[in-house]
């Protein structure tokens, strides 16, 4: 399975990412030509945008930490379940934790390319700040995604058993008619009988694909 080596790197580029900015601060200013006039780099509303655009990277660098933890979660829970729809959460969550990272990546370059002048840094401001907006909205999809994969691992198990639930992931599920009300037949019977449930609850498992 790819999944966990995948995650690996994704938490990896996530820490990194945000050990950079709370590290750096300020990214790297281009050395000015020589022999030619610049701006200075001090001007108050140059120095205002800078602050914005590395505020919004490290917003970016948080959100991609988080969807990265969330997209672990959810391939662990997935594992646990061991069944489709988990699996395809989880999958969802590593996809939006990647498109985090990716977004803070931008937010990481437009703040690096600020410069002396002062429209330059405004726009890496609002190019930071719109990755950073991107970063959070893909953090959301991976926490709502890694919730599904918990909650589905944890419908298959006595302690978290959710009749309803496993009822929906039944009439959802890529089975014959008939196999299908064998299956909601044992949810009934678990949902009854909590002494039989454990048992029960692992036949609906191995039976779900």
């Amino acid at each position: 399975m790819k999944r966990p080596l995948v995650l690996i790197v994704l938490l990896a580029a996530a820490a990194g990412g945000a050990w950079y900015w709370s590290q750096s601060g300020q990214p790297p200013q281009p050395e000015p030509p020589r022999n030619e006039v610049t701006a200075p780099a001090s001007a108050p509303d140059t120095a205002e945008a800078q602050d914005k655009a590395n505020a919004a990277a490290d917003a970016a660098a948080d959100a991609a930490a988080i969807a990265a933890d969330a997209a672990a979660d959810a391939a662990a829970s997935a594992t646990s379940a061991a069944v489709s729809p988990a699996s395809s959460a989880a999958d969802q969550a590593e996809a939006a934790a990647e498109a985090a990272i990716a977004a803070a990546d931008r937010a990481a370059d437009a703040a690096a390319a600020a410069s002396a002048s002062p429209t330059q840094a405004e726009a890496a401001a609002i190019a930071a700040g719109s990755a950073a907006r991107d970063a959070a909205s893909a953090t959301r999809t991976a926490g709502s995604a890694a919730g599904e994969a918990v909650e589905i691992d944890s419908a298959l198990t006595p302690q978290g058993f959710d009749a309803a639930r496993l009822r929906q992931l039944i009439a959802a599920a890529d089975l014959p008619p008939a196999r299908r009300a064998e299956l909601v037949a044992l949810v009934d019977r678990a949902e009854a009988d909590a002494g039989a449930r454990p048992a029960l609850l692992e036949q609906v498992r191995a039976a779900l694909p």
